[in-house]
């Protein structure tokens, strides 16, 4: 697979951007090992937040407890739940817990099947089930971001990823993906929660191009489309990241995943942070440039070994390019 990343010249422009590539921003030339210390460049100040799917898997099980420790420990700002349901008692037994372990910021995913033939006949109680959570949510003492994921593969299987999903999707696809996200826009719009469309490999909704054609399909007003650094760079069809950023949809980004991988045209799997094939400091210095100043979750999902090692790489990379970024400018990648 071709590096997806493009080196680019100017600085993009965008509403939201903070042109850190520029030279004016980084500094005009190259600096040697004797050239005096540069001025420090600001940059975005994103919470950082555990996706809970690291300490799954892999024959191990761990408490509510363990995971909010390990996330404390390894210093992310927040946690994220997954497809836990708001209305059973493995919910209330985190939510006991959450409230104590002083997160300042946190995250809820949620899916539905909906969109392919099998589930289809679900969408109203599917629909129903979104908009009371966002309502149960809304109650909370601090407000969750709420992003939301289209899944199943059904007759969206493909053999590659590049043709599954958004490839193989029919209008009945489209309309139902419209629907869906129509309520789910109008509930995060009453209720102030912040809404993401998550897209993701094999699912309808698995390229930024595809999350942008329901999120206008559906004339959603608030909710807008994650980035997820694996399953964008998964898709050989998915947009280069410039001009997914150029999109004006993206002037409300509310979410973005930075998870590294190893990847084939078929199927990916996540590795830790520092690893894998993705230039991670490329394209944490894009979302930087960009100005994107909004929670960065993390997923280690099937990652081999102690998970908390996994995770605490993700802290500790992201803090050490900020450092690279801040203090050495001319080590950025989008330096000139």
């Amino acid at each position: 697979m071709a590096a997806r990343r493009t080196f680019i010249k100017q600085a993009v422009s965008t509403t939201a951007g903070i042109a850190l590539g520029s030279s004016t921003a980084l500094g005009a030339a190259s600096a040697s090992p004797e050239s005096p210390p540069q001025q420090r460049v600001s940059l975005p100040e994103n919470p950082l937040v555990l996706f809970d799917n690291f300490h799954t898997g892999n024959r191990a099980s761990y408490s509510w407890k363990s995971k909010f420790a390990a996330a404390k420990q390894a210093g992310f700002n927040g946690f994220e739940f997954v497809l836990v349901d708001p209305e059973t008692d493995r919910w209330k037994e985190a939510m006991d817990l959450f409230w104590k372990s002083d997160f300042n910021v946190w995250g809820f995913h949620w899916t539905t099947q909906a969109v392919i033939d099998d589930k289809a006949t679900e969408i109203d109680e599917e629909i129903d089930k979104i908009v009371q959570n966002v309502e149960l949510l809304a109650k909370m003492p601090i407000k969750p971001y709420f992003s939301l994921s289209l899944s199943g593969r059904g007759e969206l299987s493909g053999p590659t990823i590049a043709e599954s999903g958004s490839a193989l999707a029919e209008d009945r696809h489209w309309q139902r993906a419209y629907k869906i996200i129509s309520a789910f826009d109008r509930a995060c719009t009453e209720h102030n929660i912040t809404g993401a469309l998550y897209p993701h490999t094999h699912w309808l909704c698995d390229t930024p191009q595809s999350a942008f054609k329901i999120l206008e399909g559906a004339e959603a007003q608030t909710v807008g489309s994650a980035f997820c650094s694996h399953h964008w760079y998964a898709n050989s069809a998915s947009s280069e990241l410039d001009e997914v950023l150029q999109h004006p949809l993206m002037k409300r980004l509310p979410y973005v995943v930075l998870t590294n991988g190893i990847f084939t045209p078929a199927k990916f799997s996540a590795v830790r942070f520092d690893e894998g094939q993705i230039d991670m400091a490329w394209l944490l210095a894009k979302i930087y440039e960009f100005g994107y100043s909004g929670p960065i979750s993390s997923q280690g999902w099937n990652i081999k070994g102690d998970p908390f090692i996994s995770c605490k790489a993700f802290v500790d990379t992201i803090q050490s390019l900020r450092t690279r970024f801040s203090e050495h400018p001319q080590l950025n990648p989008l330096y000139e």
